[in-house]
């Protein structure tokens, strides 16, 4: 029998699944500046890397599993 998730429980859900897609998002951003030339990492948009910060945070207090 499947248990019945609460409604705050399917939000927390929701939110992990969003963060970790963002989370994709900036890697893939990363790489790809990483690949065409690795000292272009070094000048990342300050908000790109404090928004990357942000969503680790989140996600370490979200997600035991992370």
């Amino acid at each position: 029998m499947k248990p019945d998730l609460t409604k705050t429980a399917y939000a927390e859900m929701d939110r992990i699944f969003e963060l970790r897609n963002e989370c994709v998002d900036i890697l893939k951003l990363v790489v790809a500046e990483w690949s065409s030339d690795p000292t272009s990492v070094q000048c990342f948009d300050l908000r790109t890397i404090e928004r990357a910060k942000f969503i680790i945070a989140s996600l370490k207090r979200l997600d035991p599993l992370f």
